[in-house]
């Protein structure tokens, strides 16, 4: 997990495109990532050269996953981007979380970052920063969306593989036999070589 003694230079890659901003401070990200603004997949590096997982960064709190469905997940995301989703009406009180630290279950409603925003009066955000208007806004349908397009790229990458791991046993099995015809002539030729 990278060290997030340095905070000012930061980058954040994009998963949708690869689109790498920064050197920005850790705040400005954390920031973003509080307004569904960074996604599951996006990277961070401290240096712009050794990528993780956003999630993977302790200081991003990404700490939640949303269950969709079952057996599906969406997340990790923070509690900030929890309350936009809610906002978005892409999720409801109702809907239940999983915090990723402590393995907990509970319902949206019952969450204290949940019960204070919804005591809070409501804030209009300004967007600010170079950056953050060339980050893609949520919308509605984004939770769902993102958990298809991650679905396809797992199938696509797992078809991949299986081509990857047949075109692997072919190469396996014409090897055993050349093998087996490299020991036959190995035979072949000590065999008149003991008759001699």
């Amino acid at each position: 997990m990278p060290q997030t003694d340095n905070p000012v230079n930061w980058y954040l890659k994009k998963h949708e495109n690869g689109e790498v901003f920064g050197p920005i401070h850790l705040s400005k990200i954390q920031e973003w990532a509080r307004s569904a603004h960074v996604n599951p997949q996006d990277m961070l590096s401290p240096d712009n050269v050794v990528w993780t997982k956003a999630p993977m960064v302790a200081d991003m709190k990404m700490d939640w996953l949303v269950v969709v469905g079952e057996d599906l997940l969406y997340g990790p995301t923070t509690a900030g981007a929890l309350i936009e989703f809610y906002r978005m009406e892409e999720i409801t009180p109702d809907t239940l979380l999983i915090n990723s630290c402590t393995g907990e279950w509970v319902a949206l409603r019952d969450t204290a970052f949940f019960q204070e925003a919804m005591a809070a009066p409501k804030e209009e955000e300004v967007p600010a920063g170079t950056f953050f208007d060339k980050l893609e806004l949520p919308t509605k349908g984004n939770i769902r969306f993102n958990l298809q397009k991650r679905v396809r790229e797992l199938e696509t990458s797992l078809l991949d593989k299986r081509r990857r791991l047949m075109a692997a046993e072919e190469t396996i099995a014409k090897m055993e036999v050349r093998i087996k015809e490299l020991e036959d002539r190995i035979k072949d030729f000590s065999g008149l070589r003991t008759k001699n």
